[in-house]
């Protein structure tokens, strides 16, 4: 009895959290722009992947060195038109996500000036960085860029696991020694990233990665679950591989199973000193890292990139051309945008995606909706919280049942987000390529 009533309470609390996301297209730039914003971060997507991850939710196109002039020059413009519509407001973190960012390794210092030159000098700026691209050249280009902080996707040492399911041919000692030259080469801080919940893995070789991570001394894990979106080409192969079995109406993954591999990240990487800085990063210095869409606002460039910008979740259009071409003309290249509606179930939720909330917290919230602090009551009377100086902090079995919740809540919105960028593709599925545009935005650059 008390499992059910825990499973429907988290997944409440999921559903209104995923709910909360509901895209709508753009139609007034000033529907969704607010006029000003006095502090915020960017994110910069680059479009360039160097190669298509089996699993990947928001795949890139292959690097081209003109285009990347091109996308170049029109960041530029992206991030002038946002100057303007917010009045220049202060950019507190420059973060810079992929595809796969280090293969535009010998540009990144110009990206990351005019990022200073139409706003100011970010504090802190981090990229994204596939293993195989970082060689010692990459690494010296990145620091001079003024990357500061880097993630670096692993996503597991396993050579197995990376050679059939990941479709990688990087070998275990390759990733390792990469992993010493990044850690030897000034950045302040290096995370990498890793995932449990694949086909093939167990506990055994989810224990050993983290251990490896933690020989090597890298300042922070961040541990994501596989997430089996029906567009992606791991799902298609897990689809069709249970149905030759006969087993076609089976679950893909493993509930039970994710859990305990989720435990298992928390019972391995503790002793290490890795401290939760939210429900799926742990560090060793937390309050020194965010990750790419963690701040509370931040600014989307690039195709499909997105953000948050006001009160709103922004995506912009996924077309390359289509992103050229609007700003060509004057325009942000805002294709849908979602309003994040304020209640305070959601933020709750929130709150607790750190692992804790204040008592403070549970107070403010319950001003608002009286449910909140019966929420926190049950939390406690299910084992699902614990009182600890001014603090709720969750049990490690409400953690796991917040990582199946944090899944649900991240497939949910990827999947709206995916709905968007396909109906983005249709609507410039033949526009022909804006030479004015390429033209005028290589002379920019």
């Amino acid at each position: 009895m008390a499992l059910d009533l825990t499973a429907r309470y988290v997944n409440k609390l999921a559903c209104r959290v995923a709910d909360s996301v509901s895209f709508e297209r753009v139609t007034r730039i000033e529907d969704v722009i607010p006029d000003n914003i006095q502090r915020t971060a960017i994110n910069i997507r680059i479009p360039f992947c160097a190669f298509k991850c089996t699993y990947c939710a928001l795949p890139g196109q292959s690097y081209d060195d003109r285009q990347a002039d091109i996308f170049l020059a029109a960041v530029q413009e992206e991030l002038r038109l946002y100057s303007s519509y917010l009045s220049r407001p202060r950019i507190d973190r420059l973060y810079i996500s992929g595809g796969t960012p280090s293969l535009m390794h010998d540009k990144l210092g110009i990206l990351v000036s005019l990022v200073e030159e139409t706003y100011n000098k970010p504090p802190t700026v981090a990229m994204e960085a596939s293993p195989a691209e970082l060689t010692p050249e990459v690494l010296e280009n990145l620091r001079q860029a003024g990357i500061s902080q880097i993630s670096i996707g692993v996503q597991t040492f396993d050579e197995e696991l990376l050679r059939k399911q990941l479709g990688r041919n990087i070998t275990r000692q390759r990733m390792i020694s990469t992993l010493h030259q990044v850690m030897d080469s000034g950045f302040d801080y290096v995370n990498i990233d890793l995932m449990f919940s694949m086909p093939g893995q167990t506990e055994e070789t989810l224990a050993n990665d983290l251990e490896i991570a933690s020989e090597i001394g890298v300042h922070g894990i961040s541990t994501f679950p596989l997430m089996l979106l029906d567009y992606t080409n791991m799902t298609k192969r897990m689809q069709r591989e249970a149905a030759a079995k006969g087993r076609e109406d089976a679950p893909l993954q493993d509930a039970s199973r994710e859990r305990g591999q989720y435990l298992r990240i928390l019972e391995t990487l503790r002793p290490h000193g890795y401290k939760m800085r939210a429900i799926w990063s742990f560090s060793k210095r937390p309050e020194a890292y965010e990750g790419p869409y963690e701040h509370s606002q931040f600014i989307g460039i690039g195709p499909r990139a997105w953000g948050m910008v006001g009160s709103n979740l922004t995506l912009n259009t996924s077309n390359v051309f289509d992103y050229l071409a609007r700003l060509e003309e004057g325009f942000l290249p805002l294709f849908a945008y979602s309003p994040v509606r304020a209640h305070a179930t959601g933020s709750f939720a929130r709150c607790l995606y750190h692992g804790r909330i204040s008592k403070a917290e549970v107070r403010e919230l319950s001003e608002e909706d009286p449910k909140i602090s019966r929420y926190a009551y049950l939390m406690r009377l299910l084992g699902l919280a614990r009182e600890e100086g001014e603090y709720l902090v969750l049990t490690d079995k409400a953690l796991a049942l917040g990582s199946s919740a944090t899944k649900r809540i991240a497939m949910a919105t990827l999947e709206k987000t995916n709905e968007m960028i396909r109906q983005s593709a249709a609507l410039s599925e033949g526009r022909d390529q804006p030479l004015a545009a390429q033209q005028e935005f290589v002379a920019l650059s």
